[in-house]
C-alpha cells in the first residue's frame, strides 16, 4: 500500500488518503490530509475532477511529488544504509545492516519509506507503537545523496498525519539528533531535563501536557 504526497499550487503539501463515493450521487471525491497545521480542518474532501484538474493558467491544482509506503524486506539493505554514516560506529556497511537483525526496535517496529514518483528510495523512518495513543518515531534518515531537499520532513509529517487519520489524536515521541527546530515545526517540543537521559540525542514529544509516568517509561524503551 502507498500514499501519494502532493504539492498544492499555493505551496502547501498534502497526503492523498484515497477516493470515496458521494452518498447521494456516487461521484468520486478525493480524501486528503494537510501536512501542516490548519486551524480549519486537517482532513478534506474534494471532487476528484477538481482535485486533478488544471487551472486556467495551465498549472495543475495538485502536483504529485512523492510516495509514502511500507518498507518491504527487500528494501531493508537500501533503507537501513541511509543511517550508516551517523550510526555505523566503526562497523562495515554489511555489519551495520546485519546488526538490525538483533535490534528489538527494528524487529517490533513498522518502517515507512519515502520514494520519488519514479521509485527511487530517498528517506525512511521506523514507528514504534507504545500504546493505543502513543507512537514513537525512530531511525529517521535520508539517503546521503538526497539530503537537503526536505525529504525527511515530508516523510515525518506524512507518517504523522496518516496515523492521526487512522487512529485519532496521538502523542508522538522521538529523540532528535539534529537541531530540535527541525521537529518543532511539526509540533514537537523539547522535554524537561528529567527526560533527557540519552544526550546528545534530545527527547521530544508532541502535545503541551506533561508526560505521564507511563509515557516517560516509553522513552526509556528506545535504547
Amino acid at each position: 500500500m502507498s500514499w501519494t504526497l502532493y504539492r498544492h499550487y499555493k505551496g502547501n503539501h498534502y497526503l492523498r488518503l484515497g477516493v470515496g463515493a458521494h452518498s447521494e450521487d456516487l461521484s468520486p471525491h478525493v480524501i486528503y490530509r494537510c501536512l501542516y497545521d490548519n486551524p480549519e480542518a486537517r482532513t478534506w474532501l474534494r471532487p476528484q475532477g477538481m482535485f486533478e484538474e488544471q487551472l486556467e493558467d495551465g498549472r495543475p491544482r495538485f502536483t504529485p511529488v512523492a510516495r509514502v509506503r511500507l518498507v518491504q524486506p527487500e528494501d531493508y539493505p537500501t533503507v537501513l544504509a541511509f543511517g550508516y554514516d551517523a550510526w555505523g560506529e566503526g562497523k562495515t556497511l554489511p555489519e551495520f545492516i546485519a546488526s538490525y537483525e538483533q535490534s528489538r526496535n527494528h524487529l517490533r517496529g513498522t518502517r515507512y519509506l519515502l520514494e520519488t514518483l519514479d521509485g527511487l528510495p530517498v528517506a525512511g523512518l521506523n514507528t514504534l507503537r507504545f500504546s493505543a495513543c502513543v507512537l514513537g518515531l525512530a531511525s529517521v534518515a535520508t539517503d546521503p545523496a538526497q539530503r537537503g531537499k526536505g525529504y525527511s520532513s515530508l516523510l515525518v509529517r506524512g507518517v504523522m498525519e496518516l496515523h492521526r487519520f487512522l487512529y485519532g489524536d496521538l502523542r508522538f515521541l522521538l529523540f532528535s539528533e539534529v537541531p530540535p527546530s527541525v521537529y518543532e515545526r511539526h509540533g514537537f517540543r523539547v522535554l524537561p531535563a528529567e527526560h533527557q537521559r540519552f544526550l546528545p540525542s534530545v527527547a521530544m514529544a508532541t502535545g503541551e501536557a506533561p508526560l505521564s509516568v507511563e509515557e516517560g517509561e516509553f522513552l526509556k524503551a528506545y535504547f
